[in-house]
C-alpha cells in the first residue's frame, strides 16, 4: 500500500494535535502506510497508537526545522505528501517537483485573519502572498468548512472535512459528575481572544451569588497572561481547577465531571468565521453549551437546542447566561436533545472515508 507522509507545521505531540491525528488515523485505517513528521524539542522516532511518528529538532536559526523536515520527506521514499498549515504548504514547491509526487494542502484556519490578529498586517500580507503562490501547486486542499472551501476553490481541487468529533474517543459513559456545585468547563487554548479573561471575571460576579466551580483543560502560550489569571483566581478565591493540557483521547473522562461546555471566543475576523470544535466535543458528550455570538455560532446553538449564546465582551452577560443555563430545571434534557443531534450529525466518523477516497483519486493519476 502506499506510504503517505504527514507533515506538519508545528508540534503535534505536545500539545496532542487531534486535527492531524484523526486524519493519520484514518488513513492508516484504510490500509495506508502513514508516518507523521513534526517539530519537537528533539530528533527522536516515537510510536503513537501503532503509527510512526518521525521527530526532528527545533533547536537552531531561523529555518532550521524546516529544512529537517523537508529533508526527512524527501528521504522517506513517501508516495504522497499531506502538508498540514502554512509552512508545509511551502514545502510544495520543492516536494512536488523534485518527487513527483501528489502535494496534499490541509488548512485548518483562516490563515490571514489569524496572522494580522497574531502578527500583524505585514505578516498577513505576507501570508496571503504565499497562499497566492504555492497553494495551486498543491494537487488538492482539506479544510474545515465550507466558507473556507469556497475560499479556496480558486487555487484547485477543495475536500471539506470538519473537525468534528471522532466518536473512538468521546464514548457514550455514564456521567461522572460529583455532588456539590455543578462544574463549568473550558477546553482549549487559553488566550485573551479566546475570553479567558471574560470568563474569570463572570466567574468572579457569579460565585458572588452562586455557588459554582470551573476546570480549565488547557494551556497558556503567554507567561504574562498566566501569571495576571492565577493571580486573579487567587485574589478572589474562585477556585478555579487548571488541568493544563489534556491528551484529547482522554478528554472525554474530564468532560463528563461538567455540567456546561464554555466557549467564548472574542468577536474577531478569525473567530466569526468557524466553528470552534470544542463545541461539537461538548455536546456530543451530552454537555449543553455557553457559546459566543456568531452568525454560525448562533445557528448551531440553536439547531442543537442545547445552549445559548451570549454577547462573550461582557462579562455580566456571560455570567448571567452562566446562571440561567445552570439554574434550569430540564437541562438534563436539553443536554440529552444536543448529544442526540451531534452524534447524528457532527461525527468525524460520518464524513472520514472521503479522505481515503482523495488519496486514491490522486495515487491512481499519478
Amino acid at each position: 500500500m502506499a506510504r503517505i507522509g504527514v507533515i506538519c507545521d508545528r508540534e503535534f505531540l505536545t500539545p496532542f494535535d487531534q486535527r492531524v491525528w484523526k486524519e493519520a488515523r484514518t488513513l492508516a485505517d484504510a490500509g495506508y502506510d502513514v508516518e507523521i513528521l513534526t517539530p519537537h524539542t528533539r530528533s527522536e522516532v516515537q510510536e503513537v497508537d501503532g503509527l510512526t511518528v518521525r521527530c526532528v529538532s527545533t533547536a537552531g536559526p531561523p529555518g532550521a526545522t524546516a529544512l529537517r523536515l523537508l529533508r526527512l520527506a524527501l528521504r522517506g521514499r513517501y508516495d504522497a505528501f499531506h502538508c498540514h498549515e502554512l509552512d508545509p504548504l511551502l514545502y510544495a514547491l520543492l516536494l512536488r517537483p523534485l518527487t513527483g509526487k501528489p502535494v496534499v494542502w490541509d488548512c485548518h484556519e483562516y490563515l490571514v485573519p489569524m496572522k494580522r490578529e497574531l502578527q500583524g498586517p505585514l505578516a498577513a500580507q505576507l501570508t496571503a502572498l504565499a497562499i497566492e503562490v504555492a497553494a495551486p501547486r498543491a494537487s488538492a486542499i482539506v479544510t474545515v468548512d465550507n466558507r473556507l472551501g469556497r475560499r479556496l476553490a480558486k487555487y484547485g481541487r477543495i475536500l471539506v472535512l470538519p473537525n468534528y468529533p471522532r466518536l473512538a474517543n468521546f464514548p457514550s459513559v455514564s456521567s461522572s459528575r460529583p455532588d456539590g456545585p455543578p462544574v463549568m468547563l473550558y477546553v482549549g487554548s487559553l488566550t485573551e481572544r479566546r475570553g479567558i479573561l471574560v470568563m474569570l471575571e463572570a466567574l468572579r460576579l457569579l460565585r458572588k451569588s452562586f455557588d459554582v466551580r470551573l476546570m480549565i483543560a488547557g494551556g497558556f502560550y503567554d507567561d504574562n497572561l498566566e501569571q495576571k489569571c492565577r493571580a486573579f483566581d487567587r485574589e478572589h478565591d474562585l477556585q478555579v481547577e487548571w488541568l493544563g493540557w489534556v491528551d484529547h483521547r482522554e478528554l472525554a473522562g474530564v468532560v463528563s465531571q461538567a455540567s456546561l461546555g464554555l466557549s467564548l471566543l472574542q468577536p474577531t475576523e478569525r473567530y466569526l468565521k468557524g466553528l470552534p470544535t470544542k463545541i461539537f466535543e461538548y455536546l456530543i458528550m451530552g454537555l449543553p453549551v455557553l457559546s459566543a455570538r456568531g452568525p454560525l455560532l448562533d445557528r448551531l446553538i440553536a439547531l442543537s437546542a442545547a445552549g445559548q449564546s451570549v454577547d462573550s465582551t461582557n462579562p455580566a452577560t456571560v455570567a448571567a447566561g452562566m446562571r440561567e443555563l445552570l439554574s434550569r430545571d430540564d437541562l438534563a434534557t436539553m443536554a440529552s436533545k444536543g448529544q442526540h443531534i451531534a452524534r447524528k450529525l457532527f461525527t468525524w466518523d460520518a464524513r472520514q472515508g472521503k479522505l481515503p477516497d482523495l488519496y486514491a483519486r490522486l495515487l491512481q493519476s499519478s
